[in-house]
């Protein structure tokens, strides 16, 4: 007999004793809790228990979030951060209750009991948890003691410090917090506080906690009723950009693809499924945090509530809804959808996260996270663009107004992947087309002045419409052909679907696919953004900081009007070697992709030569005559230039950022070789000999003849030089490109003056990577890196960050 068996053997005498089963005995003087499954906690011992029925012996959903923050945007701990969520059956094994986890990205949907089985049997399933079993009595109930699943690192906190330490429960210091506890007839919600020991804690996490080799945070678990059957799936379509799942499903027919998407979305259902408009059965609301501040939460509202306009293009009335959260209401709470307000100690994204059902799609709870201090940094822009004296007035130019017109579109775009959308970062060439695009600010000239009257657009696009309408439609018949007619009316319409793939890779091909762009032209709207740069530059000064700020703040000011141009350079770039391209199926019968002509590519070339001129990247002078060195306690941060020159602000470190912002996109290697293979079935486009030896003229051109060549100009032409010899040293690159930056190279070397000291030098330089010894390495010397421009750190939310 087991140790476990003869436990149980006792305690079963002993509560027959008593009159009493086992499970009795075991939670005499617990607190019970009835919900979805029956809790047991006794708060003194720090202990919960869980009875599990028969009939409890199913699936469940399982889920957590963090409900409190690390406060740092580098880490990604952020308040009400969801985690990772699980399709859980809890089965018996043994002496044991295990939490099984079945493999659904591998599926039998069809076929014979022995055909399903052969696949569940083929790829490996995981257990979540297990714990033995307490008490059992002769109905089958068990008793269980459920308080290491609820203080487990289930957020897996210590991976998401990676490189910035290494952590570990202090189960000394953790406990779990019974009063958020909470029982449901539908889900569960628990609550521990956590303490993390922490070896070798990073910079970020230093900068965050008062004790960084010992921090807390409040961890929500979740165990949640799966939803019934009666979601109907869609399938998805490669021509609308909604989230989803896929699978491989083994027993489809041969004629058949075994790999299965369908798209998620909320359920929604008309009141009458044969009206055109139709009351829903129960509409989709959201809830503000009502931390959120006035006059942000107005904003946020406001935002939010667009997206109904859209599902009344599908046909319901009223279906879509925001309110402010409830005092007593927790954000993390499965029944809620929540736009929550959450605080970092420096900025980055937004994003948009939803509670999933992994087996249909079905989006359960949307949850929206927005960074406080974004609103802040677009305050801080409009007020490089248009100076201070304006701010806080309430007028249309006031800098905060602008602020929270681009908010409300930040509360719509991130409702918008809770809703299922992707990021659409094409449907600016339509006319600001979809609120899932990234907006630049619309911002003209006007004479010699800068109009804002339109900065941004207010309500959701036209795609935007177009998307709900496909993915949230009801039909009481002929489904396939109506979502087919759908999307044939938006390709009509010119509603280009490109995202994360098509946009945010430096060597991206297509030019209509970019983030904080503006235009159909992207060559214009750099021209455009140059202007609005050169009269931002041309009245930069105190007029552009409050009166009450240290002088040399005007650095964090500086640092976007400097730059302002970054993004649509990169627009602009991705016309080079570009092909228009559209996200297509087979019975389309369209062709898959042109070239971009070649006069647009040599005025892309053209125009990115404009941004290399020494005036363009040189910071005027009396920006520089302002910014002195930063006062007690303003230390240097990535809001502003580095500085080889410290404590003085270093004007050449902003022309390198500047510079290498052109370069690094218009030499990427990937660009580059799309350059050489167009060329060769297309001879009238721009080859790789014109592009970098355009390049190479503008940058080592007449003025290279000069004996005071200025810092700015040495600085760029190294910058270039760094960038030839590491296409020409990359053995990964394709023959012909390393041949024409390595013939790039000799051209210039063979311009030298070498009775110029400083030439003589870069001559020297030249010859050593020409000739350096094979297999040894070469040290590149690093640009200037340029302070953030979006938010930081896009790969940790690419999918729904905005």
């Amino acid at each position: 007999m087991t140790r476990a068996m003869i436990v149980l053997t006792v305690l079963a005498l002993s509560a027959l004793a008593l009159g009493q089963t086992p499970i009795e005995e075991m939670t005499e003087g617990m607190e019970r809790h009835d919900g979805l499954l029956t809790t047991f906690h006794e708060a003194k011992a720090n202990k919960l228990m869980m009875l599990i029925r028969p009939q409890d012996m199913r699936e469940f959903l399982m889920l957590s979030a963090i409900r409190t923050g690390l406060g740092s945007n580098d880490v990604g701990l952020d308040r009400g951060q969801l985690g990772p969520s699980y399709v859980v059956e809890i089965k018996r094994m043994a002496d044991k209750i295990v939490f099984f986890v079945p493999n659904l990205g591998f599926r039998a949907e069809q076929g014979s009991p022995a055909e399903r089985r052969s696949v569940a049997e083929a790829f490996a399933p995981s257990v979540l948890w297990a714990t033995k079993i307490e008490a059992e009595d002769d109905d089958g109930n068990l008793l269980i003691d459920l308080t290491s699943f609820v203080l487990r690192d289930a957020h897996h906190v210590g991976r998401s410090l990676a490189g910035q330490g290494s952590a570990s429960i202090d189960a000394g210091k953790s406990a779990i917090d019974f009063e958020q506890c909470l029982s449901f007839p539908k889900n569960l919600e628990f609550e521990a506080f956590l303490t993390f020991k922490v070896s070798g804690p990073g910079n970020f996490v230093r900068a965050t906690t008062e004790i960084p080799e010992s921090w807390s945070l409040v961890q929500h678990v979740s165990i949640v009723e799966l939803p019934d059957d009666g979601y109907q799936r869609r399938e998805a379509d490669t021509r609308i950009g909604a989230f989803g799942i896929s699978y491989l499903d083994y027993t489809v027919p041969l004629s058949e693809s075994i790999s299965k998407r369908f798209i998620a979305r909320h359920r929604l259902e008309k009141g009458d499924p044969n009206a055109a408009m139709s009351e829903p059965i129960e509409p989709i609301i959201y809830y503000v945090d009502h931390a959120a501040p006035e006059p942000v939460r107005s904003a946020l509202i406001e935002g939010a509530s667009w997206w109904n306009e859209a599902f009344e293009e599908a046909g319901f009335i009223n279906a879509f809804q925001v309110k402010v959260l409830p005092e007593d209401a927790h954000p993390l709470d499965i029944r809620y959808n929540v736009i929550q307000w959450v605080h970092r100690s420096t900025r980055g994204w937004s994003y948009g996260a939803s509670v999933r059902d992994p087996r249909t799609g079905e989006i359960i709870k949307g949850h929206v996270s927005l960074g406080s201090l974004r609103v802040r940094q677009d305050r801080l822009i409009f007020e490089g663009l248009l100076g201070v004296e304006k701010t806080g007035s309430g007028d249309a130019d006031d800098p905060v107004e602008l602020a929270l017109a681009r908010i409300r579109q930040l509360s719509a775009h991130e409702v918008g992947h809770t809703i299922g959308l992707a990021h659409n970062f094409a449907a600016s060439t339509y006319g600001r087309g979809s609120v899932m695009d990234y907006p630049a600010p619309l911002v003209r000239v006007d004479g010699d002045q800068l109009d804002v009257s339109e900065v941004y657009d207010v309500g959701i696009g036209v795609y935007d419409k177009h998307a709900v309408k496909w993915m949230y439609s009801q039909f009481t018949s002929n489904e396939d052909e109506e979502l087919e007619r759908i999307i044939r009316d938006g390709q009509r319409r010119g509603l280009l679907f490109l995202s994360d793939q098509d946009a945010r890779s430096a060597g991206a091909a297509d030019p209509r696919a970019s983030l904080w762009d503006n235009g159909r032209d992207a060559v214009e709207g750099l021209r455009e953004t140059m202007a609005v740069r050169e009269i931002a530059l041309k009245n930069f000064g105190r007029r552009n900081l409050a009166n009450d700020q240290p002088l040399s703040m005007l650095q964090e000011v500086f640092v976007p009007i400097f730059l302002y141009h970054r993004y649509q350079v990169e627009a602009a770039a991705k016309a080079i070697g570009g092909v228009y391209y559209a996200h297509t199926v087979n019975s389309d019968g369209v062709r898959p992709f042109t070239l971009v002509p070649a006069s647009l590519q040599r005025d892309a070339l053209n125009a990115l030569m404009e941004c290399l001129e020494e005036d363009f990247l040189t910071v005027p002078h009396n920006v520089v005559q302002l910014i002195g060195p930063r006062p007690y306690g303003f230390g240097g941060n990535r809001e502003i230039f580095g500085t080889r020159t410290s404590p003085t602000f270093d004007p050449v470190t902003a022309s390198e950022a500047a510079a290498d912002t052109v370069l690094r996109f218009l030499l990427n290697p990937t660009r580059l070789e799309r350059v050489i293979q167009q060329t060769r079935p297309r001879a009238d486009l721009p080859g790789i000999d014109e592009v970098l030896g355009t390049t190479t003229e503008v940058v080592f051109g007449p003025s290279w003849a000069r004996r005071d060549i200025s810092p700015v100009g040495w600085a760029l032409r190294k910058l270039y030089l760094n960038r030839l010899m590491q296409l020409a040293a990359d053995t990964s690159n394709s023959i012909h490109l390393r041949a024409a930056a390595r013939e790039q190279l000799v051209s210039i070397k063979n311009r030298m003056d070498l009775s110029d000291p400083k030439k003589a030098l870069v001559d020297e330089e030249i010859e050593r990577f020409l000739f350096r010894p094979a297999g040894t390495t070469f040290d590149y010397a690093r640009p200037s890196a340029a302070p953030p421009g979006s938010p930081i750190g896009w790969q940790q939310f690419c999918s729904v960050g905005g």
